[in-house]
C-alpha cells in the first residue's frame, strides 16, 4: 500500500484540525508549522529540525528565520520555554506574516528574560504578525527602553495575553509596549502588567504619534508611571478603540490613567481606571465618544462615570 499523503508538516495529521489560541492547524493549513523549546531544541540547522515538537528550534528567532514571508507561518513555543534577549535584536520580528504562539499555563508559560542592555526588547518590524502566550520579565538595571517594541511597518500587529513582570523597581519597564508613529491597525488585547512601585516607568502602553485604528481591550494594566499608564496623546489618530480595560496608575505626582488626544475619534467604552494623582480625570480626548468608563483618584473607593453623563 502507498504511504498516505500528509498535507500538513505536524507529526501524523490531524483529520480534523485543532486549535491553538484560536489559530487553526490544519491538515490543508497552506503555512509552515515550526515548533520552539530551549529543552530539547536546536538552532545548529540539522535537517528536519524545527517541524517536529520532537525536534524543535531552540529560539524563536531562529525560528521567524526560517519563515516564509506572507505565506501564514505558525511558530508554536513549547510549555518551560525560557530565552534571554539581551540586545534590540535578540528577537526580531522581521517576517510579514508570521504568527508566534506560546502554549503552557502558569509556570510553564514561555518566559523571555530581557537583561543585559536598555535596548533589549521584542522588536515588532513586520506587518500582520501575532505574538501570543509569552512572559516577558525585565531584568535590566537602570530600565529598558521597552518591553515590545512595535516598529511603523508592524501595521496589522495582534498582541494577545502577553504578561509583563519586573524584577524590582530598579529594572523595570520605562515603557511596556512603545508603538512607532504612523502604524496602524494594532490590536493590544488579554495582555497583564505588573509593575512595581517606584522606578523610573513613564507608560504601559504608548503611542509615539498617529495610531489609527488602534483597538486596546481586556487588558489589566497595573504600574507606577510617571505619565498616561496608556498614552496615545501624541498626535490625533482615527478610530481608536480602548475597550473593557482594568488600569491602576499608583504614581500620586503626575501620573494619569488613559490619554488621548483631543482630535481623535472612536471610543473608550467599559473602561474602570484608577489614578492617584489627586483632582486629575483618569480618561481624556474630547473627540471621542465615552460610554461607562468609571474612574477614581483613590484606592479603596469606587470610582464614578466619567467623563460627566450627557444630559
Amino acid at each position: 500500500m502507498p504511504k498516505k499523503a500528509q498535507m500538513s508538516n505536524y507529526p501524523n495529521g490531524f483529520p480534523d484540525g485543532v486549535t491553538i489560541r484560536g489559530v487553526p492547524i490544519l491538515n490543508l493549513h497552506p503555512g509552515n508549522v515550526f515548533w520552539v523549546s530551549s529543552d530539547t531544541g536546536s538552532d545548529a540547522g540539522n535537517r528536519g529540525w524545527g517541524k517536529n515538537p520532537r525536534k524543535p528550534f531552540a529560539t524563536i528567532d531562529y525560528a521567524v528565520g526560517r519563515c516564509t514571508a506572507s505565506k501564514g507561518d505558525i511558530i508554536v513555543v513549547m510549555p518551560g520555554h525560557t530565552e534571554t534577549i539581551s540586545s534590540a535584536t535578540g528577537l526580531v520580528m522581521d517576517v510579514a506574516g508570521v504568527q508566534v504562539i506560546g502554549l503552557g499555563l502558569g509556570s510553564l508559560m514561555p518566559t523571555l528574560t530581557l537583561d543585559t542592555a536598555a535596548a533589549a526588547t521584542v522588536s515588532i518590524t513586520a506587518a500582520d504578525c501575532m505574538f501570543a502566550g509569552v512572559k516577558l520579565y525585565s531584568d535590566y538595571t537602570g530600565g529598558l527602553t521597552a518591553g515590545v517594541t512595535v516598529g511603523a511597518s508592524a501595521d496589522g500587529l495582534v498582541l494577545d495575553g502577553i504578561v509583563f513582570t519586573e524584577a524590582t523597581n530598579a529594572k523595570e519597564y520605562l515603557i511596556g509596549i512603545s508603538i512607532a508613529a504612523a502604524c496602524a491597525d494594532v490590536v493590544i488585547q488579554n495582555c497583564r502588567y505588573y509593575g512595581t512601585a517606584g522606578g523610573s516607568t513613564t507608560s504601559i502602553i504608548a503611542a509615539a504619534g498617529a495610531a489609527n485604528n488602534l483597538v486596546i481591550q481586556d487588558n489589566y494594566l497595573h504600574g507606577d508611571c510617571s505619565a498616561a499608564a496608556v498614552k496615545l496623546d501624541g498626535a490625533a489618530s482615527s478610530d481608536l478603540q480602548v475597550l473593557g480595560n482594568r488600569v491602576i496608575n499608583i504614581d500620586t505626582a503626575a501620573g494619569l490613567g488613559i490619554a488621548a488626544h483631543a482630535s481623535s475619534t472612536g471610543m473608550m467604552a467599559g473602561n474602570f481606571v484608577t489614578n492617584l494623582k489627586d483632582t486629575v480625570v483618569g480618561l481624556s480626548g474630547a473627540g471621542m465618544a465615552f460610554h461607562e468608563n468609571y474612574g477614581s483618584n483613590a484606592l479603596g473607593a469606587s470610582g464614578i462615570i466619567l467623563p460627566a453623563v450627557d444630559v
